[in-house]
């Protein structure tokens, strides 16, 4: 019979995943500290530079670019277009004329590239070269797992900006209210922030407003009060988590922002006439918890 891991092993497992949990930002900002100072020297902002590095490995159509970096049609044009006045890419025509051009970069581009980030490749190739081939595998597949969870993480985001208008607050523009776009602010990070605490000074700091002012305002412009709001998107979150998952309750509460099962299921109650647990049973039965 196979053995359950220590507490002691596991102990050392959860440091080493707190450690990963501490360097991995820390690389990433570093990373992105290193593509600031390239663009101050180029000129360019991040969304530039993510452009030229999509490019470094070759040609890509518009669609490609835009679909890479989030852009809408307008946006990406605009970035193509400083992008081509710079001397930095070009169009290259396609030879069938069903597909798409491509872009691509300039020799210029080329140049450049290779003096801001070449130097920054070949200290990596000494400083690595003395590892044992294991090791540089290992972390070949860190990165390339780490990459993969984070373009994961990247769609649920974009879809979470594309979330459908049904579940925001819906603005009006009365006087003293505030704007579609505050709300549409205060709304993403609310639910992105669902699993913890969300006070009254964190929704306002979004809208740029002082806690007084900005509850006053966002009563004004939903009809709902920011504690009501906050109260809703929890019960709605909770109630996919009932109908998706099989989640204990008590587990459902915390990911909802809940103190407690009990809160959540008062919360739950006042919201849609039921408990969570009738909730999901009736969600089970493929009907609408009634």
């Amino acid at each position: 019979m196979a053995q359950a891991p220590s507490r002691r092993g596991n102990a050392k497992r959860e440091a080493l995943f707190a450690e990963f949990a501490q360097a991995v930002p820390l690389f990433q900002s570093a990373a992105e500290s290193v593509n600031d100072a390239a663009g101050v020297v180029l000129a360019l902002g991040r969304t530039e530079l993510q452009y030229l590095d999509r490019l470094r490995y070759g040609p890509a159509t518009e669609s490609e670019l835009a679909t890479a970096a989030g852009l809408g049609a307008r946006e990406h044009a605009a970035v193509l277009d400083r992008l081509e006045l710079a001397g930095y890419v070009r169009a290259r025509s396609a030879v069938d004329a069903r597909r798409e051009a491509r872009v691509e970069l300039t020799s210029h581009a080329l140049e450049w590239i290779e003096s801001l980030w070449g130097p920054l490749r070949d200290e990596g190739f000494r400083r690595f070269s003395t590892w044992r081939m294991s090791d540089l595998k290992v972390v070949a597949r860190f990165l390339s797992e780490a990459r993969a969870i984070q373009e994961e993480h990247t769609a649920r985001l974009r879809a979470l900006a594309a979330e459908p208008a049904s579940s925001r607050p819906r603005p009006n523009r009365s006087r003293g209210g505030l704007s579609p776009a505050a709300v549409r602010r205060v709304h993403l990070f609310a639910v992105a922030h669902l699993d913890g605490p969300l006070r009254l000074a964190d929704l306002a700091e979004r809208a740029q407003l002082s806690p007084y002012h900005f509850a006053r305002a966002f009563k004004s412009s939903t009809g709902e009060t920011p504690r009501a709001y906050v109260e809703r998107l929890r019960v709605e979150k909770a109630q996919e988590l009932l109908r998706d998952t099989e989640l204990p309750l008590a587990d459902i509460a915390l990911a909802c922002g809940f103190s407690s099962q009990s809160r959540l299921t008062t919360a739950f109650r006042r919201a849609t006439g039921f408990t969570p647990a009738r909730f999901r049973r009736g969600a089970g039965a493929g009907g609408d918890g009634a």
